[in-house]
């Protein structure tokens, strides 16, 4: 191999290495000035379905992870009792207004006492309210969708016990989807409300999503000086040298999803924000 072909030779090794130094620069450059995470997480409201009657479940035209629109039925609680109550109320409530009726047309002529009348018009503004009572306990003894969302871990049958205040099944609300980016602290100093964010999700790593920064977490949990044994604060031993980053959650709205693109609470994503781009 002769001189030429030898300097030919590292000066085209020297350019290829050249090349990759400044490809690495360049990424970290562009790291440095659009912050990126692998831990994100999709996430949405998920709500509570909580019968404001007791009884036993009667109609349950669901399954677990159906699709619901808002005001579908769930399920049903025997409504019976509640029935029962209503018409005992409906009658009171008629009894009591032929009382107040009568009582308004004396106490005009004179033939009863102020005392006399007000206790038929109390009557009768009790038994009003406990019909409308009653008439809501029948009215809740259906639970119905409050949004459109899915169901999720449906763990209900016929003949299962609905308690009063007491959740039975959880609904995630489709129209909340957002996404939580936990990036270290050292990175979130330039994120704005408004930057534009590119969200790859683990689920279709080919398919990724745009969006933007709607808001940035205002605080995260406290570890150390947290109460422990006896009262006392809890102090983790910390390396000098190797003190870890805290991560702050940014929360990013999604622009258009994909009809293809299915989101589930949970589920990973890695989210790359555009800082300046606001």
């Amino acid at each position: 191999m002769t001189i030429s072909e030898t300097l030919s030779k590292h000066a085209l090794t020297a350019g290829v290495v050249a090349i990759a130094l400044l490809a690495i620069l360049f990424k970290y450059w562009e790291y440095l000035g659009n912050p990126w995470t692998r831990n994100g997480m999709v996430r949405a409201n998920v709500i509570q379905v909580t019968p404001r009657v007791s009884g036993p479940i009667v109609e349950l035209p669901i399954v677990d992870n159906q699709a619901v629109k808002t005001g579908d039925l769930l399920f049903k609680i025997d409504p019976r009792t509640f029935q029962e109550n209503l018409d005992k109320t409906t009658a009171e409530e008629i009894r009591t207004a032929s009382d107040f009726e009568r009582a308004l047309d004396l106490i005009k002529t004179g033939d009863i006492s102020k005392r006399d009348y007000d206790k038929a018009t109390a009557a009768y503004d009790v038994a009003k309210s406990d019909k409308e009572s009653a008439r809501l306990d029948l009215e809740f003894t259906e639970v119905r969708a409050p949004v459109d969302g899915f169901v999720t871990n449906l763990d209900l049958r016929i003949g299962s016990q609905a308690v009063e205040n007491q959740p039975v099944m959880a609904l995630v609300d489709t129209a909340s989807f957002w996404i939580d980016g936990y990036f270290r602290e050292t990175m979130v100093g330039n994120i704005q409300s408004g930057d534009k964010a590119v969200v790859t999700l683990m689920t279709y790593p080919n398919s990724p999503l745009t969006g933007r920064v709607d808001s940035l977490g205002w605080g995260i949990a406290q570890a150390d000086g947290s109460t422990s044994y006896e009262l006392l604060p809890a102090i983790e031993p910390t390396f000098e040298w190797i003190r870890l980053a805290q991560r702050v959650p940014v929360r990013i709205h999604l622009d258009k999803v994909p009809d293809n693109v299915k989101l589930r609470v949970g589920t990973t994503a890695s989210v790359l924000v555009k800082t300046g781009s606001k």
